[in-house]
């Protein structure tokens, strides 16, 4: 059997030898922690260096590991990778959505990046007047931040929203996060009504340009 701990092995054998943009296992693994055989995304930079021979490079360096267990390594260029998923591709969106990073180049820049990104967008739109799609993007900026801060501190990414749970993991990892619990309950709430179904849930209904100043004040705070 192969466990999550092999597919962390293989990922960093593979880091070594590639630089890749993405490391990602998904199946079994990725669902249960353990399965008959390893399944993986590895997403290489075509820009970067080339790689003509990435299956057989591949092949060679996981050479120890095919004595112990099966390997399926699914190698794609970036720009493919880019190209397809854009388009759509349900193979690709499965992995994404069911699958679990193992690596991620520059993932605490990349993070920052987005959640800059995330924070921006909320601006615009507060100037728009569109204060659901403000309170939206300010709890993605706080989300992606925190996230970029967590990574930075040897933490292994989960698929999580959660204000709370992840202020609470910053706790853990002796980070100091300036903001209030009442804050962490609003950012939250806020958040669920992102469908047209949960607008009925959030406390006072849609939400209101104070409402939206508000998530967005937090979320500056947060990124400063």
């Amino acid at each position: 059997m192969v466990t999550l701990k092999d597919a962390k092995e293989v990922s960093e054998t593979i880091n070594k030898t590639f630089n890749p943009v993405l490391i990602s296992v998904f199946g079994s693994i990725a669902r249960e922690g353990i399965g008959n055989d390893l399944d993986l995304l590895v997403v290489l930079d075509d820009k970067a260096s080339p790689i003509d021979n990435a299956d057989l490079l591949i092949h060679k360096c996981l050479k120890d590991f095919y004595r112990k267990f099966a390997i399926d390594p699914f190698v794609i260029p970036l720009s493919v990778f880019r190209e397809h998923y854009l388009n759509g591709s349900p193979f690709l969106s499965l992995i994404l959505k069911e699958g679990r990073l193992l690596y991620m180049k520059d993932a605490v820049k990349e993070w920052m990046k987005q959640a800059k990104d995330e924070f921006n967008m909320a601006k615009y739109l507060f100037d728009g007047g569109f204060y659901k799609g403000v309170c939206f993007h300010s709890q993605q900026a706080i989300e992606k931040t925190l996230k970029a801060m967590l990574l930075d501190k040897g933490w292994e990414l989960e698929k999580i929203h959660s204000i709370k749970r992840l202020i609470s993991l910053s706790e853990e990892f002796k980070i100091k996060i300036n903001i209030s619990e009442e804050d962490m309950v609003f950012i939250d709430g806020i958040y669920r009504g992102r469908y047209p179904a949960e607008a009925g849930l959030l406390p006072l209904g849609e939400p209101t340009d104070a409402d939206a100043k508000r998530a967005l004040n937090i979320a500056e705070k947060i990124l400063q």
